[in-house]
């Protein structure tokens, strides 16, 4: 039996999401091939008083959520990984499922511009603001700590899909442009800088009147910094932080049908969802109706097991293959109850367990088995019995893909950090090779900067 999520409605749709009015109306701008615009971030006016500069702010995360470097981490990375599988494919699709990415073709070039053009934005942003006089003190700090938490969330996944990229920290595009690939521990103390610094910068409780979770806070960077210090297995400072977070007491686990609402209690960062220019994660009819054309595999399928109550909450049977989907109650108009979920508070368990069981801690209070009875129980699950470092460690790889699956790329990244991609992709991918963990950069931008070679 194949699937799909379901609610209300029993349409195909898949993180559909909207893209904001903008100031900055930015598209697949070539970033290493010219300079931006000047008018869009680097002119004085823009930061000449706290509107539009704020507004300023709200084009990047308007940027990112219409680019294909925010969508394709579900889609196609979905694809690369045992995760996702279409009915038919197109050369685009083709080339993730069979792990064969061609470094001339528009994929893996919209990927790596998607998230140059969103840190040149954000460069360009800091900048500005720090030479700003017409702003208030408290605007600077926020408004430089969210474009410093978007630089950090852009650069996790450039590091986590290429490895070794370039380091670009000023708008200055001559200064940049022949820039080397820089080490991939450069590149992580780069992000884990800038999250602490949005750490200390920004509000505790920046939501919107609507309660929806749309812009960086605190608890934001400090969740996305949780993740960065499990990534570089920094066990006590990510299980740190993920308590941060769980106890801060703006967050809290939601019933699986309303956990990716907009005004969601789980949510600590989405990207909104809102007005009539929509754009669809996984390549959907542009009016988001009933036909999508990616599922989950049966092997992420299985993993959900009957008893399992985010199988009926989160799968519906289609014709095709599984999918995890998102329901709207409203398919086919301009607006949706939903948002597309970037972090959100089951990770922060998750994380705190796995970071407590490389250190030991199995069982009893506040443990890893406790993290995970939190989320297990409320998929109706039992609780875990796991008595080795090892077995627990495997319980919760099998955790996050059930509960995170088609999100963000957890499956491929979390298979590949843990160093079992061969073990994994390589039972399930015919021609799987050791080297596909890294995608390759695309070619224009090697002849455009020798020095990436």
């Amino acid at each position: 039996m194949t699937f799909m999520k379901n609610k209300k409605t029993r349409f195909l749709r898949f993180l559909v999401f909207s893209i904001l009015t903008s100031l900055l109306p930015i598209g697949c701008n070539d970033f290493v091939d010219v300079d931006l615009p000047p008018e869009l971030l680097d002119t004085k006016e823009v930061f000449s008083d706290q509107g539009s500069a704020n507004a300023a702010v709200r084009g990047i995360y308007a940027y990112a959520t219409g680019s294909s470097s925010i969508t394709y981490l579900t889609s196609h990375i979905g694809l690369a990984s045992d995760e996702m599988e279409r009915a038919s494919y197109s050369s685009s699709y083709l080339e993730f499922a069979i792990n064969e990415i061609d470094p001339t073709g528009s994929s893996t070039t919209n990927l790596w511009r998607g998230y140059y053009n969103i840190i040149y934005q954000c460069n360009n942003l800091i900048g500005n603001i720090a030479g700003s006089t017409a702003l208030e003190e408290k605007t600077r700090q926020q408004l430089a700590g969210e474009a410093k938490f978007m630089r950090a969330l852009s650069y996790f996944y450039l590091v986590n899909l290429y490895g070794e990229v370039p380091l670009a920290l000023i708008p200055d595009y001559e200064e940049t442009r022949l820039l080397p690939r820089s080490p991939v521990s450069a590149i992580y103390d780069q992000i884990i800088m800038d999250l602490n610094e949005a750490r200390t910068s920004l509000s505790e409780d920046l939501f919107t009147l609507a309660g929806e979770r749309i812009r960086a806070n605190r608890w934001v960077a400090t969740a996305l910094l949780a993740r960065v210090q499990l990534y570089r297995e920094n066990w006590e400072e990510a299980e740190s932080l993920a308590t941060e977070v769980i106890n801060a007491g703006f967050y809290e686990l939601e019933d699986l049908d309303r956990v990716f609402y907009a005004d969601s209690g789980e949510s600590i960062l989405q990207f909104a969802n809102a007005g009539s220019n929509r754009y669809t994660n996984v390549q959907l009819t542009a009016n988001a109706i009933e036909t999508p054309r990616v599922f989950l595999t049966e092997v992420m399928a299985g993993l959900i097991l009957e008893e399992d109550s985010r199988r009926s909450a989160w799968l519906t049977p289609t014709g095709n293959g599984p999918l995890k989907y998102r329901a709207y109650s409203n398919t086919a108009g301009p607006e949706t109850e939903e948002a597309n979920m970037v972090i959100r508070l089951a990770e922060m368990y998750l994380i705190r367990a796995e970071a407590r069981t490389h250190q030991n801690n199995l069982t009893g209070e506040n443990s890893a088995t406790s993290d995970l009875d939190v989320i297990r129980s409320r998929a109706n699950l039992g609780g875990v019995t796991a008595a080795t470092q090892a077995a627990m460690l495997q319980v919760i790889y099998d955790e996050r893909a059930r509960e995170l699956f088609a999100e963000w790329s957890h499956r491929w990244f979390d298979t590949i950090r843990t160093e079992r991609a061969d073990e994994v992709f390589g039972s399930y991918k015919e021609g799987w090779d050791p080297a596909d963990v890294i995608f390759p950069i695309p070619y224009d931008e090697t002849l455009k900067n020798p020095n990436l070679n």
